[in-house]
């Protein structure tokens, strides 16, 4: 019984990921979908504001620097791994209910 529930657990958080990952890609790569929203959005932006562009490439080369650094010096610590599985999980269960809701993603 134990085994079997904990089957039926994998399974169901196996699905869960998937929608959410189907439902993420759907929404970013449509026409006028995440993406290209934001790409437009970023590119107005360094048209219009070309200054703005190289604070935050330095602030994000600066953040990614960080990042990497602690996570060489953690090992596999981190709880990021589970926080993104979480994410993707609810993420799951938000698009099945907009399937279920609405008819689409």
């Amino acid at each position: 019984m134990n085994q079997t529930l904990e089957y039926l657990m994998s399974v169901g958080t196996i699905i869960l990921i998937l929608f959410g990952i189907s439902g993420f890609s759907y929404h970013s790569f449509k026409d006028n979908g995440w993406i290209e929203s934001a790409l437009g959005n970023v590119w107005g932006a360094t048209v219009q504001y070309p200054l703005i562009a190289i604070p935050v490439i330095i602030a994000a080369v600066f953040l990614g620097k960080m990042w990497n650094q602690s996570r060489l010096t953690h090992g596999r610590t981190s709880k990021l791994p589970d926080l993104v599985i979480y994410a993707l999980m609810i993420a799951g269960v938000v698009f099945i209910g907009r399937l279920l809701i609405y008819g689409t993603l």
